[in-house]
């Protein structure tokens, strides 16, 4: 699209109202502000005036580092005890644009608030020129992360205005051609588009606006993946869910009812099922456009019925376990013989006492005074 308010300046015709694509108009009265402030302090500075002849000569090249850039210079001329009351100001400005845990985190820091010493004055100048810092940072990127999120609304918009008009087309074209089965497919195939729309709308309305504002503008700038992914897939659950009502798999009150010819000796022919299967009445018609954008809106309605469905059909395959042996009762455990004396010399030239032998072979019966218990009995 051609930019005519810099194709007349590029031709030295002065507009009358200065709004560059570059910056927005808010982004001018902020510099006017600062400039103002400028003035004000009497200090002059080669930057700032550098800056303020760029703003006056090249107003399309003006960018947010510029105006961070002129801030910044503006804020290292203030007298110190300016700057300790602006404080407080610069910290809200700050509170207001970011989250809460990114301001909590920043307090937690130990910010600095005292001014008694050249050092702690030194160190809240450093404190709050990061935060003009951070500000600009927002400042230059929420506006192209809102103008990213509208134009993927308009072309949402478009897009649905688009497939209306298709539609229409198609049903001006059916009802002259007495193509019923035909306007019942193409329309829930189109309310599983635009429930595939709205899913995706939602889905760029749930990226977050607070925190790091280049993380949103990632999200929304891939965003456009879904835009076509989503009508695409709420298409194809749509026809999948419709086919689940004619075949009966989904009964009820809330499903719709369909109208099957009865088949005739040689059967049902696909083209009289294809031609001749519809809703049964007006509600069933309701139920079945209302169920495609549901299928396209809630994109795991279609796979977790899928899932479901399949579970059921799929034969038990649970997998032979090995027999455990059954486990020896009290009354027929023997008691086990007792263990063989291995010579002393032996187990010496072994390097293992008989002692430690003999007690490893022991390992598992049970203690004397049981066994002895046991014989009694």
């Amino acid at each position: 699209m051609v930019n005519w308010r810099k194709f007349w300046r590029r031709w030295g015709i002065s507009l009358s109202y200065r709004e560059p694509s570059s910056l927005p108009s808010y982004a001018w009265s902020y510099l006017d502000h600062l400039a103002a402030v400028y003035a004000t302090l009497n200090t002059p500075d080669p930057r700032a005036e550098a800056l303020i002849k760029k703003a006056k000569d090249e107003v399309d090249d003006l960018t947010w580092g510029d105006i961070f850039l002129f801030e910044n210079i503006v804020f290292s001329l203030q007298p110190d005890e300016v700057i300790e009351r602006n404080a407080w100001i610069i910290r809200e400005r700050f509170r207001e644009i970011s989250c809460a845990s990114v301001y909590e985190k920043y307090v937690e820091s130990h910010i600095p608030t005292e001014t008694d010493t050249p050092a702690k004055l030194s160190l809240l100048k450093a404190d709050l020129t990061r935060i003009l810092d951070v500000l600009h940072w927002y400042y230059s990127l929420i506006p192209d992360r809102e103008r990213i999120r509208k134009s993927l609304t308009k072309y949402c918009m478009w897009m649905m205005v688009i497939y209306t008009a298709i539609l229409w087309g198609i049903f001006v074209w059916c009802h002259h051609y007495g193509m019923n089965f035909l306007a019942m497919a193409v329309s829930v195939i189109y309310w599983g588009i635009i429930g595939g729309f709205v899913s995706s709308q939602r889905r760029m309305q749930s990226i977050p606006s607070d925190g790091d504002p280049l993380i949103s503008v990632f999200g929304l700038d891939n965003a456009d993946y879904y835009l076509w992914l989503s009508p695409l897939l709420g298409a194809v659950f749509a026809v999948i869910l419709a086919l689940m009502f004619v075949a009966g798999i989904l009964k009820g009150s809330v499903f719709p009812d369909f109208y099957v010819r009865p088949p005739g000796p040689e059967g049902l022919t696909f083209f009289t099922f294809t031609w001749e299967t519809l809703p049964k009445t007006a509600e069933d018609y309701g139920k079945l456009f209302v169920w495609a954008f549901l299928a396209g809106f809630a994109e795991r309605l279609v796979p977790d019925s899928l899932d479901r469905l399949s579970e059921k059909l799929a034969p038990d395959q649970k997998k032979e376990q090995p027999a455990v042996p059954p486990i020896p009762s009290t009354k027929d455990k023997q008691t086990p013989p007792p263990p063989p004396k291995l010579d002393h010399q032996e187990a010496k030239d072994q390097g293992i006492s008989p002692e430690a032998i003999t007690d490893l072979l022991h390992t598992g019966q049970h203690p004397p005074a049981q066994e002895d218990k046991k014989d009694a009995g």
